[in-house]
């Protein structure tokens, strides 16, 4: 998973339980089994566990609230043996501080973190850009597109709509 598309997870778990930002930790849990987790009042945690695989959210958010059934491979906890944690290194993972960045600024910028993001992942996979300047691209974004603090429906089209314009005319 690329370091933006861990910010992108953040914002949407922001927006969609109304959390703070200081109330998310993102982890980096490379076998990719738990999907996501809530910790309660009392401490109890709940985690929501699965093989690697976007079918299944994908199909839960087609059909919710109904479960159905679906073909593929299963979750075999003994053959997984071991889940691992990490910290995230916001030096490693750049895009994902540029994300908290985004967060912390408010108004248009996770617009401009979104849009960025997606062109550059485009020029990525079009094998015009390395990788890692992914979060080159989106620091630039941020950088020069201009900050509005309470955009409405068309502020945020016009600065979709101008990062796409600076990445396309500079990459």
């Amino acid at each position: 998973m690329c370091s933006s598309d861990l910010g992108l997870e953040m914002m949407e778990a922001r927006w969609l339980f109304d959390v703070e930002p200081e109330q998310i930790q993102v982890t980096v849990h490379p076998q990719s089994v738990i999907h996501s987790a809530v910790e309660f009042e009392d401490g109890a945690v709940i985690a929501q566990l699965g093989t690697p695989d976007m079918r299944l959210p994908i199909q839960y958010a087609l059909y919710y609230p109904k479960r159905r059934p679906l073909s593929g491979e299963r979750l075999d906890l003994f053959a997984v043996k071991s889940l691992t944690f990490e910290r995230p290194d916001t030096k490693t993972f750049r895009g994902l501080a540029l994300a908290y960045t985004a967060m912390a600024r408010g108004g248009n910028m996770p617009t401009v973190f979104n849009a960025a993001n997606e062109k550059a992942v485009a020029l990525f996979l079009e094998r015009k850009i390395a990788f890692l300047e992914i979060p080159e691209i989106i620091e630039a974004c941020m950088e020069r597109i201009a900050f509005t603090e309470v955009p409405d429906v068309e502020q945020i089209l016009k600065t979709e709509a101008e990062v796409y314009e600076f990445v396309e005319s500079r990459w």
